[in-house]
């Protein structure tokens, strides 16, 4: 498929999700359901894709999205199907690498950073264990990088680590969404870069809601 599209309005939004359906439209489902790890339910044509601790459901050959529990779907529209098609090239590192590592990702950096991880600095680092709190609501598991920080289970093969380091001499706080080498595989860093976003957002959202509970 060609170089997927930031979705920075209307027009750009409606031709990325064309060219990802008619991407989708061509594979072989039960093969790409295989490599992406996700089940394909043959008498329904129906892809189900676990996504942040909740399913996301991509409709055969037409690449219509749904969630459960959501009415809409924003960005998922064209990174579900994306990520069911993309074949990109893996690094040859290992462990957890920054954003900016991502193949042609220096020109999005600036984007990711003001649309993922400053917005996650910005919402949690307060209180630390407010990350952990929130990504253990997506199905996030703890790790030990920073001040605070959990594995989250992005897409199937994906998983995406977020960290969060408090303020310390006079250094202000700070986020990091860290990926595996073989992230570039599986989705363009454009969409990398939006999948953070998606991420900051559902972060926050479900510190926001631990507050209003609390």
């Amino acid at each position: 498929m060609g170089q997927p599209m930031l979705f920075e309005d209307r027009k750009g939004y409606r031709i990325a999700k064309e060219m990802a359906v008619e991407a989708l439209a061509a594979v072989d489902p039960e093969m790409a359901a295989s490599e992406r790890g996700v089940d394909y339910d043959l008498e329904r044509s129906l892809f189900t894709i676990p996504f942040l601790g909740t399913y996301l459901f991509v409709a055969f050959p037409s690449g219509e999205v749904a969630m459960a529990g959501r009415e809409r779907v924003g960005a998922l529209a064209i990174l579900a199907p994306h990520y069911l098609v993309y074949h990109g090239e893996p690094l040859r590192k290992e462990g957890w690498l920054a954003y900016r590592d991502m193949p042609g990702a220096r020109q999005f950096e600036s984007a990711f950073e003001d649309m993922a991880e400053r917005r996650i600095a910005e919402a949690l680092t307060a209180n630390p264990s407010s990350l952990i709190r929130s990504a253990a609501k997506l199905g996030g598991v703890i790790s030990d990088i920073g001040d605070a920080s959990s594995v989250l289970p992005a897409f199937p093969r994906m998983p995406v680590m977020a960290v969060l380091w408090g303020e310390c001499e006079g250094v202000g706080c700070s986020a990091r969404l860290l990926f595996k080498p073989s992230a570039p595989f599986y989705l363009h860093s454009e969409d990398l870069a939006v999948l953070g976003a998606v991420i900051a957002n559902w972060l926050i959202s479900k510190a926001s809601a631990s507050r209003d509970d609390g």
